[in-house]
């Protein structure tokens, strides 16, 4: 029977348009053993009394295992990381990332 993980955080950070953030999540097993499902999404700010636009991607996730040996030991840290790109015309200063893992 599959088991699923869910996780959603709440990001504050301006992005002009084009620019990109860097995110990270790891060590856990979870990311070594699962599919690694995430979506990004914008909040859509007020600029004075107009509403804008917005439009956030995560064009790909990198998924990392990095081997630790102690004596026979050898650990497996795994890691998911991706770049959250601003793809539309105006400043984001808010945005959410859910992350969701489907593993065995």
């Amino acid at each position: 029977m599959a088991t699923t993980f869910y996780q959603i955080q709440y990001w504050t950070w301006t992005l002009a348009p084009g620019q990109a953030v860097w995110l990270s999540y790891g060590p856990s097993d979870r990311y070594r053993t699962g599919t690694v499902l995430v979506t990004c999404s914008p909040d859509t700010a007020s600029t004075g009394t107009a509403q804008v636009t917005q439009t956030i991607s995560v064009p790909e996730t990198f998924n990392t295992v990095v081997p630790t040996v102690s004596g026979d030991l050898v650990f497996k840290n795994a890691y998911t990381g991706f770049n959250v790109t601003n793809r539309g015309g105006n400043t984001i200063k808010y945005f959410s990332v859910a992350i969701s893992v489907i593993g065995p």
